[in-house]
């Protein structure tokens, strides 16, 4: 882990800072995490409703006209399991709701956790977003960063770049030459991750 040291002025000795720089596997840890907060209700969604396909039984009318008669006598039999409409209301429903409970409560968290410059994924790996004159990022600067910028700004660029334009943000800190492991993000806005102290 890198200790980002400050430029002393004329006749002072140079000081440390009291924060240190995240490593590269820490953010990418966030990011899965906070990644898989917003993606995994709707992951467990499609889940569900593909499990009802499979199980929910069909309904299937059959008809027979007798010789003698000629009239036709109609009568539905269904297959294993429960009909299909009253399946995928019931389990839509039921999912659809425990599914946005979890999310609306996940993005609760990730309000309460921008105060602190964190997102949930931050805030269990034991990172922060920081200015880079190590100052605290605080909720708008950080609602700015995560939401504006990377959600916002970055989801444009990288439709048509096919998520290239993404993929360079997050590669960046690897190759950064200022040694403050920045994205492109973190050098728009001036912020750095720094590990919790």
């Amino acid at each position: 882990m890198e200790r980002q040291a400050q430029t002393p002025a004329d006749g002072e000795q140079q000081q440390e800072p009291d924060w240190e720089l995240a490593t590269y596997g820490r953010r990418m840890g966030a990011w899965a995490l906070d990644f898989a907060g917003f993606t995994l209700p709707l992951i467990l969604l499609i889940v569900i409703l593909l499990l009802v396909f499979v199980f929910a039984s069909d309904t299937v009318q059959h008809s027979v006209t007798t010789p003698t008669t000629g009239r036709t006598v109609t009568w539905e039999t269904t297959t294993d399991g429960i009909e299909w409409p009253e399946a995928i209301t019931v389990v839509s429903a039921v999912a659809a709701g425990i599914l946005s409970i979890v999310w609306v409560g996940y993005i609760i968290w990730w309000l309460f956790a921008l105060r602190r410059g964190q997102t949930p994924g931050k805030q269990i790996v034991g990172i922060r977003v920081i200015k880079d004159d190590g100052e605290p990022s605080g909720w708008g600067y950080t609602f700015l960063r995560e939401f504006v910028i990377k959600f916002l700004l970055l989801g444009a660029i990288s439709g048509p770049t096919y998520g290239i334009a993404r993929l360079v943000d997050y590669l960046w800190p690897l190759w950064d030459r200022a040694e403050k492991m920045q994205t492109l993000h973190d050098k728009m806005l001036g912020t750095i991750v720094v590990r919790n102290r």
